[in-house]
C-alpha cells in the first residue's frame, strides 16, 4: 500500500487535499453562486426594508415573505439560491448576507432545495 503524499507549491496538505488559502482544491468555499446569491439576497433586503420593519416580528415575516415571494418568480435567483445552499450550506449562506432578518430568509429558502 501507497502512502506517499506530495505538496507542491504552497499551502498544505490535510487529509490529502491541498488547501491554499479559503480554497481546498476539491471543494471551493467562496462559490460564485453563494457570493451572487447572497449579494442579490443583500439588495433586496435592503430593498424591503423601505416598506417594512426589521425590527418587529410583524416586519421580519412580511420581508422573509416578500423575498422567498421574488426568489420563486426569478428562476435563474431561485437556481443560484439553490445551488448556493448545496454548495456553501446555510450557514455559509447567512453569513454571506449579514443582515438581522437572514436566519428566517434562509430558513425559508431551504425549501426550494426540497421543491
Amino acid at each position: 500500500m501507497n502512502n506517499t503524499i506530495h505538496q507542491y507549491g504552497s499551502g498544505d496538505n490535510i487529509a490529502g487535499d491541498k488547501v491554499i488559502g479559503d480554497k481546498i482544491n476539491t471543494q471551493i468555499n467562496n462559490s460564485q453562486n453563494l457570493t451572487q446569491a447572497a449579494k442579490d439576497i443583500k439588495e433586496l433586503l435592503t430593498q424591503l426594508e423601505t416598506d417594512y420593519d426589521a425590527t418587529t416580528p410583524v416586519g421580519q415575516t412580511m420581508m422573509t415573505a416578500k423575498l422567498v415571494e421574488s426568489v420563486d418568480n426569478n428562476p435563474t435567483l431561485k437556481a443560484r439560491v439553490v445551488n448556493a445552499l448545496k454548495e456553501g450550506g446555510s450557514t455559509a449562506l447567512e453569513e454571506a448576507i449579514d443582515h438581522p432578518v437572514v436566519k428566517p430568509v434562509v430558513a425559508a429558502l431551504k425549501g426550494f432545495m426540497d421543491a
